[in-house]
């Protein structure tokens, strides 16, 4: 848990949340963290990764964004055979990439906004790039990171008098921006699990309601529960229902993941739209995930067993 990223202490509630809820008569447990400047430290002392790792059977990963999402984590587990949860080297890599990704999910049927991808050297470049997409794309618009989670960096423009400061936002996360149609509607977030026996079970759909002046699911509102409604299963038809997990399993195939993920979805004009996909989904007290599993039955202990087991059988396989 930890890890380099902006989602540091993110990652840190999740590792705790799953530390307390692993059957201890089930497990020997290690609790390792990474600190923000890659230090890995075990029992209060820094280690060697070989020193870290040594005699682990499976590793939980409770890392989000960068180097712990992104495929980079994965392929240091995978050079020591070492069996973990959430995704592999590729899927991680490709569900970071928001570009990438929606490219993936449109070969697969399903839709994403339209949005222009920026890369720039500096701010200046970015800036003249985002106006020229703005321009294309009509107000009012998105910027956000590529290559980030929990919204950080994201910023809805309404106003051509607000580009330069949502550019200079995602910037400081990303040298990659996107910049998409913003599509005024509702947005929902389905989780998939991959079960013992292999069949992957898309999760009840979760509508997010943001409220008190928040005008979408933004890094606060994800970890704050007194910003947004969560409504678990979503208060929509069967048929609606049952569109947004096909298209999360969808997903789920589509960049080739494995033992669980989550994507967010907004339906606007009747019409179901893909923003992410989450390889790595949140374990925290809060998280969606978590909660999404409890109403399909499924408590937090039960949840953590069967994510393992299927990491180990993964891996065997």
């Amino acid at each position: 848990m930890g890890g380099p990223s902006s989602e540091h202490i993110v990652s840190l509630n999740t590792g705790k949340n799953i530390l307390e809820n692993l059957d201890r008569n089930k497990y020997d447990i290690v609790a390792i963290e990474i600190t923000k400047d890659g230090k890995w430290r075990k029992d209060g002392k820094i280690l060697t990764i070989e020193e870290a790792l040594k005699n682990i059977d499976v590793v939980f990963n409770a890392m989000h964004g960068e180097f712990g999402e992104d495929g980079t984590f994965q392929g240091l587990l995978e050079s020591f055979r070492i069996p973990y949860n959430g995704a592999g080297v590729l899927a991680s890599a490709l569900g970071m990439n928001k570009f990438v990704s929606r490219l993936l999910f449109r070969e697969f049927g399903l839709k994403t906004p339209p949005a222009i991808f920026v890369e720039a050297v500096d701010k200046e470049e970015a800036l003249n790039s985002v106006q020229e997409a703005v321009k294309k794309l009509k107000l009012p618009a998105v910027v956000k990171p590529n290559s980030r989670g929990s919204s950080v960096g994201v910023s809805i423009i309404r106003d051509i008098k607000q580009i330069e400061a949502a550019v200079a936002e995602a910037f400081k996360f990303d040298k990659q921006l996107l910049v998409e149609k913003f599509l005024a509607g509702r947005e929902f977030t389905c989780g998939v699990l991959e079960m013992a026996n292999g069949d992957i079970l898309a999760l009840p759909v979760t509508e997010i309601i943001p409220k008190n002046n928040h005008e979408f699911f933004d890094y606060k509102a994800k970890y704050n529960e007194s910003c947004c409604d969560e409504v678990t299963p979503a208060d929509i038809s069967q048929k609606l229902a049952m569109e947004i997990q096909e298209n999360a399993i969808l997903a789920h195939k589509a960049i080739g993941c494995r033992n669980y993920s989550r994507s967010d979805f907004i339906v606007s004009s009747n019409e179901i739209y893909i923003l992410e996909i989450n390889t790595l989904p949140g374990m925290t007290k809060n998280s969606l995930l978590p909660k999404a599993a409890k109403a399909a039955g499924i408590e937090f202990k039960e949840l953590l067993d069967t994510i393992i087991g299927r990491a180990i059988s993964s891996r065997k396989n």
